[in-house]
């Protein structure tokens, strides 16, 4: 495959071989945020990939020598369900691969990706976290980060503004609730225009 060397591309190459594997994942992160809110440059991506370790010698196998990846630290975080890092060679792109828990919101957003495409005119698209599950996320991060991200607020008012009616707001008052951050939910709400 011929994959042009940026971010985008990266997660594209990356998502090809995760359903090639038969494994789920999702897009998360301000990847994902940009898809559903508002496009801006990003150097990283993060996926949440549901690897075990029976895919491990196919997952190396498939990233081939485009890929930097460390075995060892990628079986640990499988069994730990923690993150590792993949690095494409080729311009440096950094990926975190999150390993999700098996119960909690990864459950519930696990069955809500979406597929979207994130180039313009190429018809590839991949699994991208919900937008109400990217604004969960994020307020949960920017709650753990004793709220002071700018970027990770910067992610969510544009999520909420631009999807806004079309926001699944049962679930998304369910969840901030349950994970103590239905102020945080209110208060992006009334930024984005919402009430």
């Amino acid at each position: 495959m011929d994959w042009t060397d940026d971010p985008i591309a990266a997660a594209e190459e990356l998502a090809a071989i995760f359903e090639s594997l038969g494994v789920r994942y999702l897009l998360g992160g301000s990847m994902a945020a940009a898809v559903w809110g508002e496009p801006r440059f990003m150097r990283d991506v993060d996926l949440v990939v549901d690897l075990a370790e029976r895919h491990v010698a196919a997952l190396l196998s498939a990233l081939g020598e485009r890929w930097y990846v460390d075995e060892k630290l990628t079986r640990e975080a499988i069994a730990q369900r923690t993150s590792f890092n993949l690095i494409r060679f080729t311009r440096m792109v950094k990926v975190d691969v999150f390993v999700p828990p098996a119960s909690g919101l990864h459950e519930s957003k696990s069955g809500r990706g979406r597929r979207a495409s994130l180039s313009h005119g190429t018809n590839r698209s991949l699994v991208v976290t919900s937008p109400e599950d990217i604004v969960l996320q994020k307020l949960d991060w920017f709650q753990r980060g004793n709220e002071v991200s700018e970027q990770q607020w910067r992610d969510v008012v544009p999520v909420l503004r631009t999807v806004g009616t079309e926001l699944d707001g049962a679930y998304l008052r369910t969840w901030a609730d349950e994970m103590g951050l239905e102020l945080l939910l209110e208060r992006a709400r009334l930024e984005a225009g919402l009430q």
